[in-house]
């Protein structure tokens, strides 16, 4: 069932008054003003002039309803000027991973704020773990900056081949039990089985298991720990989770 367009733009006109936008924290930063212009057939915000971004922090849509209530949210902002942070280089896709912050164009006086930030709250878009989305994301008590994550119902079983394989590309909560771990020069591999393609893995940055061995998560310790994560299904045969925030893991015991 596709969601009503009217109750979502109402949702998100909420969510941008200044009354109910969190302030977002972010580092001083060169900012283009561009023109937002439209959205791909794959669901990804195009600009005026071209080019494709991915909003830092929001989740890939799941399906037709998630797809229906991002553009019903998204379409009343078209043809708008806004303010664009671009982190780092395009994707494999030729997207730009950016922020985009609504500057008050007198349609909605006074409104502004963090694009990614004010979906999120209208109920338009899902979180996404990511490191890059910093200060911009919902922080639980006694995360920090960590990011709310709303899981997906039901996590899948990091053994189950047939159900990781139709999940493949899709943003899904994983749980396995650690069974070795592979640390390389530039990633290190949480593997849910000593076997390669029995089971999924779960991959993370050099900079990320950095921090995460600081907080005290060893190769000789994660043995036999059971896991839990959050991310996009993706690598060769759509085994590897790709994790980018020390808030998209979570040791169950």
């Amino acid at each position: 069932m596709r969601v009503k367009p009217l109750l979502v733009v109402s949702c998100l006109a909420a969510a941008i008054r200044p009354a109910t936008a969190a302030p977002c924290a972010q580092p001083v930063a060169a900012k283009e003003r561009v023109t937002l212009g439209g959205i791909d057939a794959a669901g990804d915000l195009q600009l005026a002039d071209g080019r494709t971004i991915r909003l830092i922090g929001l989740a890939p849509r799941q399906d037709d309803t998630e797809d229906a209530r991002f553009r019903a949210a998204v379409e009343p902002l078209l043809r708008r000027q806004v303010e664009l942070d671009v982190s780092g280089a395009q994707d494999r896709w030729g997207r730009w991973s950016a922020r985009i912050t609504l500057v008050p164009d007198g349609r909605e006086p006074g409104a502004g704020g963090d694009l990614a930030a004010l979906l999120r709250q209208a109920g338009a878009a899902r979180p996404l773990p990511e490191a890059a989305a910093g200060a911009c994301t919902e922080a639980p008590s006694g995360q920090g900056n960590a990011t709310t994550v709303k899981a997906p119902a039901g996590a899948l079983d990091g053994h189950d081949l047939a159900a990781l394989k139709a999940q493949e590309g899709r943003y899904v909560m994983l749980e396995g039990r650690i069974a070795s771990v592979g640390e390389r020069a530039q990633r290190t591999y949480l593997n849910f089985s000593r076997r390669p393609k029995e089971a999924a893995a779960i991959v993370v940055s050099r900079k990320l298991w950095r921090e995460l061995q600081a907080a005290g998560w060893t190769a000789g310790t994660l043995g036999g720990k059971r896991l839990r994560a959050h991310g996009v299904l993706g690598g060769r045969d759509g085994l590897l989770l790709d994790v980018t925030s020390r808030a998209a893991l979570e040791l169950i015991d």
